[in-house]
């Protein structure tokens, strides 16, 4: 049987299926498999409406050719349209700031495979892992599918719609932004990419293994196993299982499942509970990942095999004792995420997924709150891989509008069927430990919204009777007579396992009075209430955890992380932005990050740094204030200041020095200078402040407890620019066009330090089997394309982004600037 999956398609893309398929399920050569197949190479697209596009004769010749995944909006519409000052944005865009001024519209992709007549008795699944915001799908010009919410796969089977006498089958979707649809940047296209999986008539459909632990303890675990099973043929069918486990260790046992008799036409369920001795948990200290292979088969004959990944883990939560992750107590150091990946737009690639992860879990954050939609598969497998909680949130929106073009529009029809494919997907991920119903919600509170509240969380609950559910709840601004009124959230809470609290860590104790069994978690806070959220958080069991807007930067938001300058003798009430303002253009990024865009940590990381204990002080450097001004900081913004002693120009001016510690006392210096010591009441503060006038050289801060030094931190001012440093975050990497390789550029002086405010001009080019990806750096004001050969440095760094060809081989990258000595560096892509 394996022959006619082998010769389903023609088309390079597909080379390679059977061999992966078998190397994969460790399968005989007549076993059937419907493992799915990336089918992201060749595809063709245009931007802009053009009518009939849909019809499988329709002249596509002239389009471009591209690989998924792919965000147009990042992209110049025309070649023309290319603007060095403002690359691929448009300051006229109808959403502005909150889009990072970046276009959407229309674009039509369109895919060309060949299908065999020997195939006719295979059935074919089309997989859209996320198309933003909205598609309609065509197979040979018939008509298969709308998909209104852009963060949710969609599964269509296809194949009574191919040609099997043709060699040219044509997939058409027709991707719709329709602008004012989110109040960030949500890319637009293809963006998380397609897959292709053949199956038989008889078959275990996408997402059908699930696989729960019931209990776990030291030596063993009881896992439960359900199972779907589709019939398509015209007669009922006998069928067994079997399940085979694989350990982290490699280890394999089979389990037989049972038998059941499926009527024609109908999809069943077994159910079926294995005991697992030698349990290896997984957690966010052990991220140990199991395997099962789940064998649908009639006496010798294979009809399927899925596969999937999963944790053996136990989670609970209660007000006295907390979070529960494998019956321990856990907190949650947690960050919320937008889901763009910076340079590269929206696109999903899985290296620059996996390497959101990875930053976030460097920086302290042991959970992340996707907000406020589901992310990419990719991520999800990269949190499980390297041990990250993730909250699992389904909508911005419900039915009440935030954007004339949001979700909205399309709830009531499809947020079922939207939210059992989220479901679905993510259950046998041990990473989500919770779900999320909602962000913010317009209604929440009303009788409509608790209707639909209710109706989601028992939704939920009957797909999933073990993961918590949140909703992230903000004060009821909606309402005008409860603007002042946080009581009036209350019925907004009643079906809530855990209630979330958006900036609102003023109610945790006065809510506990109130509902003394309710768990609370900070589902979003200010970066500056870090001290305050995570003394509540640490005194009482019943506040599981805090996650911070945002862990990273992301495109649109601009600017809401603002800080700026108005006259010392106005009121700040009434003078400048508002406290949620964006910032003007040329801002493009949200800068409320604890991270930059491409992956530096910001001053507001290092002082959660001491908040969190990670480290025992930090110092950081208030610009120079103009004569006649003060500060104004933005809700979401930071002062000022910089982990840096680079001041040129500012000679024996005085600068404003935080010294943010735990110790009791802090002593400054410089250059050797005393220049005082403050002792920090820590029942308030971990802040320590000093007035130094400016000069070159060294600045040291020294923890002092019981007289004795206990922790340095010192800054230095660095030499001028010299030379630039390019460091891969891999030197080696696969052979596939979703290969990406993160090259970090630093600004060097002679003695080998990062030059801290360095603005250099930056030319990269790449020889070899790879094409440079993206280029670019964090500066939210510079809104050049971050698409050519050119960027400039922001404070001393910048990143370029490779891609692979997807030929074996050795790319290099050659980085120079004016006056500076170039460098290069090696990637090698092998298999």
């Amino acid at each position: 049987m394996m022959h006619n999956l082998k010769s389903l398609f023609a088309r390079s893309f597909f080379s390679g299926l059977v061999t992966a398929l078998i190397a994969q399920a460790n399968l005989s050569a007549a076993a059937e498999t419907s493992l799915a197949r990336d089918a992201n190479e060749g595809w063709r697209f245009i931007r802009g409406e053009h009518v009939g596009a849909e019809a499988p004769a329709f002249d596509d010749s002239t389009w471009m050719v591209l690989d998924l995944p792919h965000d147009w909006s990042i992209e110049p519409e025309r070649e023309i349209d290319a603007d060095a000052a403002k690359g691929s944005h448009d300051p006229a865009t109808p959403e502005g700031p909150s889009v990072g001024y970046f276009r959407g519209g229309i674009g039509w992709y369109r895919l060309h495979f060949n299908a065999e007549l020997t195939d006719a008795e295979k059935e074919l699944e089309l997989i859209l892992h996320g198309a933003q915001q909205e598609c309609d799908i065509w197979v040979n010009g018939n008509h298969v599918a709308f998909q209104p919410h852009g963060y949710i796969p969609r599964v269509v089977e296809i194949a009574k719609h191919l040609k099997r006498q043709s060699r040219d089958n044509v997939i058409a979707i027709r991707v719709s932004n329709p602008e004012s649809n989110t109040r960030w940047y949500a890319g637009s296209g293809l963006y998380r990419g397609v897959s292709l999986r053949s199956h038989a008539p008889l078959y275990i459909p996408t997402w059908g293994v699930r696989a729960d632990t019931v209990w776990l303890n030291e030596n063993k675990a009881l896992v439960q196993l359900q199972i779907e099973v589709r019939n398509n043929l015209a007669t009922p069918e006998d069928v067994a299982l079997e399940a085979e486990f694989i350990s982290p260790r490699g280890e394999r046992t089979r389990h037989p499942l049972g038998s059941l008799r499926i009527s024609p036409t109908t999809t069943e369920c077994i159910n079926q509970t294995i005991e697992v001795s030698t349990v290896a948990p997984w957690s966010p200290e052990t991220p140990q990942l199991y395997r099962v292979n789940v064998k649908l088969f009639q006496g010798d004959h294979t009809f399927d095999l899925a596969q999937t990944a999963f944790g053996i883990r136990t989670i609970a939560v209660d007000a006295k004792t907390g979070l529960l992750l494998n019956g321990k107590p856990m907190k949650l150091f947690g960050a919320c995420l937008h889901h763009d990946n910076g340079l590269l737009g929206a696109a999903a690639f899985p290296d620059a997924e996996r390497r959101r992860v990875r930053l976030m879990k460097a920086s302290g954050f042991n959970a992340i709150r996707t907000s406020h939609n589901p992310p990419s598969s990719a991520f999800l497998d990269a949190c499980d891989e390297e041990g990250v909680l993730v909250i699992d949130e389904f909508a911005d929106t419900w039915e009440l509008p935030k954007k004339p073009n949001g979700y909205q529009r399309y709830f009531d029809a499809h947020w079922e069927s939207d939210l059992r494919s989220m479901l679905a997907r993510d259950f046998n991920h041990p990473s989500v430990i919770m779900w999320s119903i909602g962000n913010e919600i317009a209604e929440r509170f009303n009788p409509r919204g608790i209707v639909i509240g209710s109706r989601l969380a028992a939704f939920v609950r009957s797909w999933d009777a073990r993961r918590p559910i949140t909703n992230a709840i903000n004060s009821p601004w909606e309402n005008a007579n409860l603007a002042t009124d946080w009581e009036g959230n209350d019925p907004a809470f009643r079906f809530l396992d855990v209630g979330g609290y958006n900036y609102a860590w003023n109610h945790y104790e006065s809510d506990h009075a109130r509902f003394p069994q309710r768990v609370m978690v900070g589902t979003e806070s200010y970066p500056h209430e870090a001290l305050e959220n995570w003394r509540l958080i640490e005194a009482h069991p019943y506040i599981i955890g805090d996650f911070v807007w945002t862990g990273m930067d992301h495109i649109g938001e601009s600017g809401i992380g603002h800080t700026e300058y108005i006259d010392s003798s106005a009121n700040p009430e009434t003078t400048g932005l508002k406290n949620w303002d964006p910032m003007p253009w040329p801002f493009w990024v949200n800068w409320s990050g604890d991270l930059d865009l491409i992956g530096n940590k910001k001053p507001q990381s290092l002082y959660r740094d001491v908040v969190w204990r990670r480290s025992p002080v930090e110092i950081l450097v208030h610009e120079p204030i103009p004569a006649g001004k003060k500060e104004k900081v933005g809700a979401w913004g930071w002062p000022a200041e910089l982990p840096m002693w680079n001041w040129s120009g500012n000679e024996r001016k005085p600068l404003e020095v935080s010294v943010y510690s735990r110790g009791g006392q802090v002593r400054l210096e410089l250059n050797g200078r005393m220049i005082g010591e403050q002792t920090i009441d820590r029942s308030k503060s971990i802040t320590a402040k000093f007035t130094v006038p400016w000069e070159p050289g060294v600045l040291t801060a020294k923890v002092i407890e019981n007289g004795k030094v206990i922790a340095v931190k010192e800054l230095r001012t660095s030499g001028v620019p010299k030379r630039l440093r390019a460091v891969a975050e891999v030197t080696r990497a696969p052979t596939s066009r979703s290969s990406l390789v993160f090259v970090r550029i630093e600004i060097l002086d002679e003695t080998g330090a990062v030059v801290t405010d360095a603005a250099v001009d930056l030319t990269a080019s790449v020889v070899g089997e790879a094409e440079l990806k993206a280029f670019g750096s964090a500066n939210p004001e510079d809104p050049r394309s971050f698409l050519d050969n050119q960027a400039t440095s922001f404070r001393g760094h910048a990143l370029a982004i490779l891609r692979s060809t997807g030929k074996l081989g050795k790319a290099q990258i050659n980085l120079s600037a004016p006056g500076l000595e170039p460098t290069s560096l090696t990637i090698d892509f092998k298999p």
